[in-house]
């Protein structure tokens, strides 16, 4: 019988077999769902076929041919009624004879059924068909035990060339190291086929365009083994990715054996070997090479002939029979996969040409594999830089920045010195003189020390402003928790600003929703109120005459609410996320009608949080503001001492200052003065316990920072001395240090005083000490 299938499996059988056989397909396609097409359905005489059979199905495609045995058939051993059976599993062998027997009917409609077979045959299950196999090897070892060897023939094969294709997927699957895949595929492929030489021919880049393309090209040669050297044309680290075959064809590019693998150490080794000087003298041999098809010679000596300097260089190293696949990593040429035989000429069948086959393109996926990872590692490594580099930028803006804040505390602590005490001066020089007793002020003369009064307190007020966030954002701001009443903060919160507002035509109120049991709480009470202070004032500032401020308290378990109302002007939505940013004011400076330093509402905000409370706003242009202030009970040990009594005027007494700093004294003396005190100002501070000794005085103001003496031994003594008299004593402490207030009282001072002074505190002090000389 002609062979006219390609892709079958031909084996010699008894006839005697075939009605079993014909049982066997008829029985499986039956389980299997498939349909059954036999020569009695579609009689195909002129062919030459004596019977035939086809399971067709979407998952398999099996067709078994018998005809008669083939005339140059060795008939030895052959039973008389012997023929040829063809299996065919290929679809496109499927598709020729679907095609050879309807060629062969006379019936259109049978014709046109064949003709859709054909046209949808797919390539099939592979698990389908390994089952197929399965169970017909073992109907030929039931039914024809001597014809089966074939067959098991065909999946012995089947199996080992799978087995080395499953070593190369796991070698790729296990491994990023290229070289390794490489070189343990050329081994293994070699051993399998039984080839003399197995060689991997890597394509090279041009010198002129290794440059180009570094960045994107991994090295691949292994070692040279000593004494071996390899050409100084093979850039190896620059050979990863070769061109298109247009490029190659054009360029006549060459490369290198880089990986060998060998039967025996006889062959001899062309490990670094080239044929690049042969491809410009053959055309015909570079298009072989790079068109991308499987390339196989039997004989070199015939298929070489017109090819000498190519045929010369195989015959060198003893090649006889080749076969060449070549790689493609995606649409470019990267190299070629090259069998040699060189005992003797070796005719290549048609399942080792597919087998190679199917190596080059595991191989290509594992040359792509490692191209994305050595991009990966490569886009890691800058990556990494750039987040080295972004980070030291970032610890350089940090270290800057702390410096500036470092910078501006410095600055802060100086201007506290140097405006707070000449201001101190003003304010208290300008308020001894509209208090002094000793001849009239003209009205002109009282307004410019009012406007003098007025303005060196609003500059005060702001320059502690400016201290007190620059304090909280360092951290150096610690609440002073205690126990208060939220009744009586409340109404002297709103009770400050009542004169401000009536001169406005502004209604202020309180709206106090708490009970009884509900009025102690437990925070910081200069804090609260100096928010409170803030929320209240700007509230008056922006509202316009006939309009209302409210102040709304009430309690809600441990959390504390004071919701703060107006009638003004409101706030636009689109500013409302700049109100609490320090140095903001919302309308433009060229138009801005209300004075403020735009420090209020973020210092009031830094107030809230040092709480843990919270403070949200709602506004509506020409409608009014309302800001909510939410401030959690905080933990506290002690409670607040009772209130301070309002002020009134003055007890009469005698004063000692003992102050070695002139200026501090005068403007102290004059203050106390024109309170109608006496004051007696003492400059050596060595001699204060003989001289208070002498005066008998009803209070001692002393600076703590004498230069003459200690201080803290003077106090020590004088309420040795004189605290049995009642004799009270006032310190006047740095505002800048936290622990003097503290030794002062261990030494015996009743009250202690920041310098440099505040005019009104310092009056309000020393009228405590003098009204209450128990106290102590």
């Amino acid at each position: 019988m002609p062979r006219l299938f390609p892709g079958s499996a031909e084996q010699i059988i008894a006839r005697s077999v075939l009605d079993p056989l014909g049982l066997f397909l008829a029985q499986y396609g039956q389980r299997q769902g498939l349909s059954l097409m036999t020569e009695a359905d579609y009689p195909v005489g002129p062919l030459g076929l004596d019977q035939f059979w086809g399971l067709i199905g979407p998952s398999l495609a099996v067709v078994l041919v018998v005809g008669p045995v083939q005339e140059d058939a060795d008939l030895r051993d052959l039973p008389p009624d012997s023929a040829t059976l063809q299996l065919l599993m290929d679809p496109d062998g499927i598709r020729i004879f679907l095609e050879a027997v309807g060629t062969a009917l006379d019936n259109p409609e049978q014709c046109a059924q064949l003709a859709s077979l054909g046209n949808h045959l797919g390539h099939g299950d592979p698990a389908a068909q390994a089952q197929f196999m399965l169970d017909w090897l073992n109907f030929c070892t039931t039914a024809m035990p001597p014809t089966c060897k074939p067959v098991q023939d065909r999946l012995d094969r089947q199996l080992e060339r799978s087995l080395v294709l499953n070593q190369v997927v796991t070698k790729i699957q296990e491994s990023l190291d290229l070289s390794v895949i490489l070189q343990t595929t050329v081994s293994e492929v070699r051993y399998f086929l039984q080839a003399d030489r197995l060689l991997i021919y890597q394509f090279a880049l041009p010198q002129q365009e290794v440059g180009a393309e570094t960045d994107q090209t991994i090295a691949l040669a292994p070692e040279s083994a000593p004494g071996e050297s390899v050409p100084k044309e093979f850039a190896t680290e620059k050979s990863m990715l070769g061109g298109s075959r247009e490029d190659e064809k054009a360029n006549h590019r060459g490369g290198y054996i880089t990986y060998e693998a060998k039967s025996n150490e006889t062959l001899s080794s062309v490990l670094h070997y080239t044929e690049n000087f042969c491809f410009s003298q053959s055309p015909a041999c570079q298009e072989r090479f790079f068109s991308g098809q499987t390339t196989v010679v039997d004989n070199i000596d015939d298929a070489y002939a017109s090819v000498p300097c190519l045929h010369a260089f195989l015959t060198q190293v003893g090649v006889k029979s080749k076969m060449v696949v070549p790689i493609l990593v995606g649409q470019q040429f990267w190299g070629l996969l090259i069998v040699h035989q060189c005992q003797q000429q070796r005719h290549w069948e048609a399942w080792e040409i597919e087998f190679l086959g199917h190596i080059a393109e595991h191989l290509a996926i594992a040359i792509n594999q490692a191209q994305l990872y050595q991009q990966l590692q490569q886009q890691t490594q800058n990556l990494e830089v750039c987040v080295i580099e972004r980070t030291q930028d970032l610890r350089d803006a940090l270290a800057a920045a702390q410096a500036a804040n470092r910078a501006k505390s410095d600055f802060l602590a100086t201007m506290s010195h140097e405006l707070r005490t000449p201001l101190t001066y003003i304010i208290g020089m300008s308020a001894t003189l509209l208090r002094w007793s000793l001849g009239d002020l003209s009205e002109r003369q009282r307004d410019y020390l009012n406007t003098i009064h007025t303005s060196g307190e609003h500059l005060l007020a702001v320059i502690n402003d400016i201290l007190e966030v620059s304090k909280i954002e360092s951290g150096r701001t610690a609440l002073e928790v205690r126990e208060f009443s939220l009744t009586s903060l409340s109404r002297q919160s709103v009770d400050a600003f009542r004169a401000e507002a009536a001169k406005n035509d502004l209604d202020v109120v309180l709206d106090l929703k708490i009970a009884p049991d509900q009025d102690s709480f437990v925070a910081d009470p200069r804090r609260v109120r100096q928010i409170l202070s803030n929320l209240i004032s700007n509230a008056v500032k922006f509202t316009p005459a006939a309009g209302k401020v409210t102040l709304r308290v009430r309690r809600e378990q441990n959390v504390a609410v004071f919701d703060i109302s107006d009638t003004g002007i409101g706030i636009p939505e689109s500013a409302q996320s700049l109100l609490f940013e320090k140095f903001q004011q919302l309308e433009n400076v060229r138009q801005r009608e209300y004075q403020g330093t735009g420090l209020g509402l973020a210092l009031t905000k830094q107030l809230v949080d040092l709480h843990g409370g919270s403070i949200k706003v709602v506004s509506k242009v020409g409608v009014g503001s309302l800001f909510s202030v939410r401030i959690p009970l905080q933990r506290s040990d002690s409670a607040l001492p009772p209130p301070s009594a309002p002020e009134v005027e003055p007890v009469v007494g005698r004063i000692v200052l003992v102050e070695d700093n002139e200026e501090n004294a005068s403007i102290i003396c004059d203050m106390l003065t024109a309170a109608d005190y006496q004051v007696i100002w003492i400059v050596d501070g060595s001699r204060v316990l003989d001289q208070v000794e002498l005066l008998q005085p009803a209070a001692v103001i002393i600076n703590l920072n004498l230069a003459s003496a200690n201080s803290y031994d003077i106090i020590t003594a004088l309420g040795q001395t004189l605290g049995h008299r009642g004799v009270k004593i006032l310190a006047l402490v740095n505002g800048a240090s936290s622990d003097q207030a503290q030794r002062a009282q261990q030494a015996g001072a009743h009250d202690t005083l920041p310098h440099p002074v505040n005019p009104k505190q310092l009056l309000t002090a020393v009228y405590h000490l003098m009204r209450h000389p128990a106290l102590g």
